[in-house]
């Protein structure tokens, strides 16, 4: 079993990731090998969350970035 760091970012207004965020955490998740969880705070729902891993596909995080 191997571990993996995680880096926590937390997104300072009431909004979901973008295209660009998401973008330049799976480059960083991939440089450092490490997860990436965004959290961010939706005004009905609270705080939500969201991880990227290396192995992820990029056109498939986009994807469901639209969701």
């Amino acid at each position: 079993m191997s571990l993996r760091e995680i880096r926590t970012l937390r997104l300072k207004e009431d909004r979901k990731p973008t295209e660009n965020d998401v973008w330049e955490a799976w480059q960083y998740a991939n440089e450092k090998c490490c997860i990436i969880e965004f959290q961010w705070v939706d005004p009905h729902y609270g705080i939500k969350s969201w991880t990227i891993e290396p192995e992820n596909n990029i056109e498939n995080l986009l994807r469901d970035l639209i969701k």
